[in-house]
């Protein structure tokens, strides 16, 4: 039977009526009779017990997952402000997706990622292609705290073959790091982790986006507790940020939040700039009483270099990128395309010009594009499953 792709979206404020037009877009749209699997995406101002129910209204029966969302993105759809849902369903005999659950990652962000790589492990196969991986960002709203993915990765990797592509994000429901959730099949979890293993005749490539290149040399993290960077070159990281930037920069130490973004080089660290090489790392909250910066992750160590990055300012870069990912297809069938996008890439948080979704969209048209906006991204880098801040990480799923 031939692949069939269906991808739908709503933003009604009705939460049972936009699951349920959500669903109907998609089987419409991928004249789908027998629907496989699904991937469901809500976003945080809707009740998901009732998005779900709508979206069950059409097709009770099929295996699905997926959760919170800050935003929604599909080939003709881009949306951010709440009440956005997307769902999208498969019907295939070449291509498998088997799901796997983990709770209790607010208590351990690396236990949780052992069991979960362990039950995955048991499941791989020699046709096994793929790897999708979403977890709550939000660990609790007051005082605000985050599950760290990099812990959780870290575990993961120990049992995933190093050519098995992988990809993953953290669930957002709004900005205020509101408690998130995650659906699998007809149940709704919090604070867990989820895999989905994707097998069968296919394959998927995966690129970043990063939108971002090194605007200074390498400097030197020198004091550092967790997620909070106290000094870099022995200077208060604040002081050093306000340097680099320049006399003239104009920006308010607490709009260094969301904006400030130091790279790590996991290449050559003299060669030529090549963005998938770099592992990002975006300023959550700035600390002014210590001058320090607050990051997402707490992987930046004392005796890191890093550079301070600056965002591109022009979409041509998403297009060169998206080429070379359809190289990396040879000559498989491109049939999917599914587009982890960070919260702040979105255009009125991103600090440019264009919607990089948009030119996602562009750049992939002709085949079934869907997608969510995250607060953390997730992709290899080099041989390892690195965590990612202000990245696209775009997935192409092709058939042999």
């Amino acid at each position: 039977m031939e692949t069939k792709i269906g991808v739908g979206a709503s933003n009604q404020t009705n939460s049972f009526a936009a699951g349920k037009e959500a669903a109907s877009q998609a089987m419409k749209n991928g004249k789908i009779e027998r629907p496989d699997f699904a991937l469901i995406f809500c976003g945080g101002k809707h009740d998901p017990r009732e998005f779900l129910n709508g979206v069950n209204e059409i097709i009770p029966d099929t295996p699905k997952t997926g959760g919170s969302s800050f935003g929604i993105i599909t080939d003709e759809f881009i949306g951010y402000d709440g009440f956005e849902v997307g769902v999208t369903i498969f019907s295939s005999d070449k291509i498998r997706f088997e799901v796997f659950a983990e709770g209790d990652l607010n208590k351990d962000e690396y236990q949780a990622g052992m069991k979960l790589g362990q039950k995955i492990q048991s499941a791989i196969k020699d046709d096994a292609c793929g790897l999708w991986v979403f977890y709550d960002s939000s660990k609790q709203q007051n005082p605000p705290m985050l599950n760290f993915a990099t812990p959780l990765f870290a575990a993961i990797e120990q049992f995933i073959p190093e050519e098995l592509s992988v990809a993953g994000g953290g669930f957002l429901t709004d900005m205020m790091l509101s408690t998130c959730y995650q659906f699998v099949n007809n149940e709704i979890y919090s604070q867990h982790v989820v895999g989905i293993l994707i097998s069968g005749a296919c394959k998927m490539d995966t690129v970043i986006l990063h939108g971002c290149q090194p605007c200074s040399d390498y400097i030197t993290i020198t004091k550092v507790q967790g997620p909070v960077v106290f000094e870099i070159e022995n200077k208060p990281a604040l002081e050093v940020i306000d340097e680099l930037l320049g006399p003239d920069h104009g920006i308010n130490v607490k709009d260094f939040a969301m904006n400030v973004t130091l790279g790590v080089n996991r290449g050559d660290k003299f060669g030529d700039f090549q963005e998938k090489d770099y592992a990002n790392r975006l300023t959550l909250a700035v600390d002014e009483p210590n001058k320090a910066l607050v990051m997402f992750e707490p992987d930046l160590k004392d005796g890191a270099e890093v550079q301070l990055m600056r965002r591109n300012l022009e979409p041509d870069y998403v297009e060169e990128v998206i080429n070379e990912l359809k190289e990396q297809a040879g000559d498989s069938k491109p049939v999917f395309s599914f587009y982890i996008n960070c919260g702040g890439r979105a255009k009125p948080f991103s600090g440019v010009n264009f919607e990089d979704a948009e030119e996602v969209q562009k750049a992939l048209k002709g085949i079934p594009l869907s997608g969510f906006y995250s607060g953390v991204e997730a992709a290899r880098v080099g041989a390892n499953i690195q965590p990612l801040d202000w990245t696209g990480v775009l997935c192409l799923i092709s058939e042999d």
